[in-house]
Protein backbone atom coordinates (compact mmCIF):
# COMPACT_ATOMS: atom_id res chain seq x y z
CA UNK A 1 0.00 0.00 0.00
CA UNK A 2 1.66 3.42 -0.93
CA UNK A 3 3.28 4.70 1.94
CA UNK A 4 1.93 8.16 2.19
CA UNK A 5 -1.46 7.53 2.22
CA UNK A 6 -0.50 5.14 4.99
CA UNK A 7 1.19 8.52 6.60
CA UNK A 8 -1.99 9.78 6.67
CA UNK A 9 -4.33 7.41 8.53
CA UNK A 10 -1.33 7.10 10.95
CA UNK A 11 -1.43 10.90 11.77
CA UNK A 12 -4.82 11.08 11.35
CA UNK A 13 -5.71 8.04 13.01
CA UNK A 14 -8.09 9.69 16.31
CA UNK A 15 -9.75 12.26 14.04
CA UNK A 16 -10.68 9.48 11.60
CA UNK A 17 -12.36 7.32 14.60
CA UNK A 18 -14.62 10.04 15.62
CA UNK A 19 -15.83 10.61 11.99
CA UNK A 20 -16.80 7.35 11.36
CA UNK A 21 -17.19 5.36 14.63
CA UNK A 22 -21.17 4.54 14.78
CA UNK A 23 -22.80 3.45 17.48
CA UNK A 24 -24.86 0.37 15.50
CA UNK A 25 -23.89 -1.24 12.57
CA UNK A 26 -25.52 0.59 9.11
CA UNK A 27 -27.48 -1.97 6.71
CA UNK A 28 -24.54 -3.34 5.05
CA UNK A 29 -22.67 -4.20 8.44
CA UNK A 30 -25.74 -5.70 9.67
CA UNK A 31 -26.40 -7.35 6.40
CA UNK A 32 -22.73 -9.06 6.58
CA UNK A 33 -22.92 -10.01 10.40
CA UNK A 34 -26.37 -11.51 9.29
CA UNK A 35 -24.87 -13.60 6.62
CA UNK A 36 -22.48 -15.51 8.98
CA UNK A 37 -22.78 -18.49 11.00
CA UNK A 38 -23.10 -18.11 14.67
CA UNK A 39 -19.36 -17.84 16.19
CA UNK A 40 -18.20 -17.68 12.79
CA UNK A 41 -14.84 -16.71 12.36
CA UNK A 42 -14.43 -13.34 10.14
CA UNK A 43 -11.49 -10.78 8.82
CA UNK A 44 -11.83 -7.24 9.36
CA UNK A 45 -9.72 -6.54 6.00
CA UNK A 46 -8.17 -2.76 6.07
CA UNK A 47 -10.14 -2.71 9.95
CA UNK A 48 -9.48 0.77 10.26
CA UNK A 49 -9.90 2.23 14.11
CA UNK A 50 -11.81 -1.20 14.59
CA UNK A 51 -15.02 -0.13 14.99
CA UNK A 52 -16.88 -2.53 12.57
CA UNK A 53 -15.14 -4.83 14.27
CA UNK A 54 -16.22 -4.39 18.00
CA UNK A 55 -20.17 -4.36 16.44
CA UNK A 56 -19.39 -7.76 14.86
CA UNK A 57 -17.55 -9.03 18.13
CA UNK A 58 -20.81 -7.75 20.00
CA UNK A 59 -22.76 -10.17 17.59
CA UNK A 60 -20.89 -12.68 18.43
CA UNK A 61 -18.29 -13.39 15.58
CA UNK A 62 -14.98 -14.29 16.24
CA UNK A 63 -13.13 -11.33 14.65
CA UNK A 64 -9.80 -11.02 13.61
CA UNK A 65 -8.90 -7.61 11.67
CA UNK A 66 -5.64 -6.39 10.09
CA UNK A 67 -5.09 -2.98 8.59
CA UNK A 68 -2.10 -1.41 7.06
CA UNK A 69 -1.57 1.58 9.96
CA UNK A 70 -0.43 0.74 12.99
CA UNK A 71 -1.64 4.18 14.46
CA UNK A 72 -5.45 2.28 13.27
CA UNK A 73 -4.24 -1.15 14.75
CA UNK A 74 -3.42 0.43 18.14
CA UNK A 75 -6.75 1.97 18.40
CA UNK A 76 -8.98 -1.45 17.12
CA UNK A 77 -6.92 -3.02 19.83
CA UNK A 78 -6.64 -1.01 22.86
CA UNK A 79 -10.23 0.64 22.69
CA UNK A 80 -12.20 -2.08 20.92
CA UNK A 81 -10.16 -4.99 21.96
CA UNK A 82 -9.71 -6.59 18.68
CA UNK A 83 -7.26 -8.92 17.89
CA UNK A 84 -5.83 -6.70 15.22
CA UNK A 85 -2.40 -7.27 13.55
CA UNK A 86 -0.55 -4.62 11.30
CA UNK A 87 -0.72 -6.10 8.10
CA UNK A 88 -0.82 -5.19 4.01
CA UNK A 89 -3.48 -6.56 1.96
CA UNK A 90 -0.80 -8.89 -0.09
CA UNK A 91 0.33 -10.40 3.35
CA UNK A 92 -2.97 -12.18 3.41
CA UNK A 93 -1.75 -16.11 3.43
CA UNK A 94 -4.47 -17.75 5.51
CA UNK A 95 -6.46 -21.07 3.85
CA UNK A 96 -10.07 -21.93 4.25
CA UNK A 97 -10.06 -20.09 7.78
CA UNK A 98 -13.11 -17.37 7.74
CA UNK A 99 -16.20 -17.71 6.90
CA UNK A 100 -16.45 -14.10 6.14
CA UNK A 101 -14.17 -11.10 5.21
CA UNK A 102 -15.02 -7.58 5.45
CA UNK A 103 -13.44 -5.70 2.75
CA UNK A 104 -15.47 -2.05 3.59
CA UNK A 105 -13.44 0.70 1.12
CA UNK A 106 -10.41 -0.34 2.05
CA UNK A 107 -8.77 -2.39 -1.31
CA UNK A 108 -9.21 0.50 -2.89
CA UNK A 109 -6.60 1.71 -1.60
CA UNK A 110 -4.22 -0.98 -3.48
CA UNK A 111 -2.68 -0.65 -7.05
CA UNK A 112 -5.02 -2.32 -9.47
CA UNK A 113 -2.21 -4.08 -10.55
CA UNK A 114 -3.17 -6.22 -7.55
CA UNK A 115 -6.23 -6.50 -7.30
CA UNK A 116 -6.77 -9.91 -8.70
CA UNK A 117 -4.02 -11.31 -6.67
CA UNK A 118 -5.71 -10.11 -3.65
CA UNK A 119 -8.69 -11.00 -4.26
CA UNK A 120 -7.18 -14.51 -5.19
CA UNK A 121 -6.05 -14.44 -1.30
CA UNK A 122 -9.12 -13.34 0.17
CA UNK A 123 -10.88 -16.44 -1.35
CA UNK A 124 -8.43 -18.79 -0.44
CA UNK A 125 -8.71 -17.52 2.96
CA UNK A 126 -11.92 -18.14 3.21
CA UNK A 127 -14.24 -21.77 3.87
CA UNK A 128 -16.37 -23.21 0.80
CA UNK A 129 -18.85 -20.73 0.36
CA UNK A 130 -17.40 -18.14 2.88
CA UNK A 131 -18.99 -14.62 2.33
CA UNK A 132 -17.35 -11.48 1.33
CA UNK A 133 -18.61 -7.69 1.23
CA UNK A 134 -16.42 -5.65 -0.79
CA UNK A 135 -16.90 -1.48 -0.71
CA UNK A 136 -14.97 0.50 -3.63
CA UNK A 137 -15.65 3.69 -5.18
CA UNK A 138 -16.80 4.16 -8.68
CA UNK A 139 -14.53 5.25 -11.25
CA UNK A 140 -11.64 5.12 -14.07
CA UNK A 141 -7.75 5.32 -13.11
CA UNK A 142 -5.84 6.22 -9.83
CA UNK A 143 -5.48 9.07 -7.88
CA UNK A 144 -4.48 11.12 -4.94
CA UNK A 145 -6.95 12.85 -3.06
CA UNK A 146 -6.42 16.56 -1.57
CA UNK A 147 -5.87 14.68 1.67
CA UNK A 148 -2.94 12.34 0.42
CA UNK A 149 -4.70 9.04 0.22
CA UNK A 150 -3.72 7.14 -2.88
CA UNK A 151 -7.26 6.06 -4.61
CA UNK A 152 -8.03 3.31 -7.11
CA UNK A 153 -11.53 3.46 -9.18
CA UNK A 154 -13.59 0.63 -10.48
CA UNK A 155 -16.12 0.52 -12.89
CA UNK A 156 -18.65 -2.56 -11.63
CA UNK A 157 -18.48 -4.92 -15.15
CA UNK A 158 -14.75 -4.72 -14.21
CA UNK A 159 -15.22 -5.39 -10.54
CA UNK A 160 -17.49 -8.20 -11.41
CA UNK A 161 -14.85 -10.09 -14.00
CA UNK A 162 -12.03 -9.91 -11.17
CA UNK A 163 -14.02 -11.29 -8.85
CA UNK A 164 -15.21 -14.12 -11.32
CA UNK A 165 -11.59 -14.39 -12.03
CA UNK A 166 -10.74 -15.19 -8.52
CA UNK A 167 -12.77 -17.77 -7.96
CA UNK A 168 -16.28 -15.52 -6.41
CA UNK A 169 -19.83 -16.21 -7.19
CA UNK A 170 -21.81 -12.60 -7.32
CA UNK A 171 -24.29 -12.77 -5.51
CA UNK A 172 -25.50 -8.99 -4.91
CA UNK A 173 -24.36 -5.53 -6.38
CA UNK A 174 -25.36 -2.08 -5.37
CA UNK A 175 -24.54 0.79 -6.95
CA UNK A 176 -25.25 3.90 -5.25
CA UNK A 177 -24.55 6.77 -8.01
CA UNK A 178 -25.79 9.78 -5.81
CA UNK A 179 -22.50 9.15 -4.10
CA UNK A 180 -21.67 9.71 -1.08
CA UNK A 181 -19.53 12.79 0.83
CA UNK A 182 -16.09 11.73 1.46
CA UNK A 183 -13.84 13.36 3.92
CA UNK A 184 -12.68 15.82 1.37
CA UNK A 185 -15.69 16.95 0.97
CA UNK A 186 -16.59 15.44 -2.20
CA UNK A 187 -19.28 13.61 -3.23
CA UNK A 188 -18.43 10.02 -4.95
CA UNK A 189 -20.69 7.38 -6.38
CA UNK A 190 -19.95 3.84 -4.62
CA UNK A 191 -21.22 0.01 -5.12
CA UNK A 192 -21.24 -2.37 -2.71
CA UNK A 193 -20.79 -5.97 -3.69
CA UNK A 194 -21.16 -9.75 -2.15
CA UNK A 195 -20.03 -12.35 -3.37
CA UNK A 196 -19.24 -16.63 -2.20
CA UNK A 197 -15.63 -18.41 -2.66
Amino acid sequence: MDTETIKYYDKSAESYLDKVCNTYPDSDLLSFINSIKSGGTVLDLGCGPGNSSAMMQSAGLNVQASDCSQKMVDIAKNKFNVDAIKAEFKELSEIDLYDGVWANFSLLHAPRSEMLSNLKKINRSLKKKGYLHIGLKIGNGEKRDTLGRQYTYYQPKELKSLLISAGFTINTIRLDMDGAISMTGMIEPFMIVTAYA
